[in-house]
């Protein structure tokens, strides 16, 4: 759904040409338990959460169009006010679903930049482990077998009397 779709109607009965655009999705539960004659079919539009992505770049891509999207709801959502303020009426059940549609963009956001910050710190800890074993192939190439097969046996027995450096 467009957020054009839900802008206030000019006086004459036409649509008011919107200065910012942006999709407002309704989450699961958000339809209204009474009918109203006036309310417009539920639209077959994207419901709930959003879904995280499984990379990280995936992750960074949805998290700049949802920081986007919400700056231009929040825009729109000011627009408003101001002009409510200066005496032009506005439809308080757009702003209604944008100022929900708002808060459930914040909360995704949210999810998003912890499940990033997850995926960047698994990433860190594979990027080490990679780096350990390329170090310990090195040391194993540069000395005696024998002599390497010892420091294995020493840091064996300190890692099971739980001695750590």
């Amino acid at each position: 759904m467009k957020l054009s779709d839900l802008w206030p109607r000019s006086g004459a009965g036409k649509p008011a040409i919107p200065v910012v655009s942006v999709k407002v999705a309704k989450r699961a539960g958000a339809e209204k338990s009474v009918a109203t004659g006036d309310t417009p079919a539920p639209s077959n539009t994207l419901r709930g959460p959003v879904d995280l992505p499984a990379t990280l770049s995936e992750c960074e891509a949805l998290h700049e169009q949802l920081v986007t999207d919400s700056i231009r709801l929040e825009l729109a959502l000011a627009q408003a006010l101001d002009g409510a303020n200066q005496g032009t009426p506005y439809d308080r059940g757009w702003y209604n679903r944008a100022k929900a549609a708002l808060k459930h963009m914040n909360h995704d956001r949210a999810r998003l930049l912890k499940r990033c910050g997850e995926m960047r710190r698994d990433a860190k800890a594979q990027s080490q482990l990679q780096m350990d074993r390329v170090l310990l192939d090195v040391i194993k190439e540069s000395m005696p077998a024998d002599q390497f097969l010892g420091f294995v046996r020493i840091a064996e027995a300190r890692v099971a009397d739980g001695v750590a450096r």
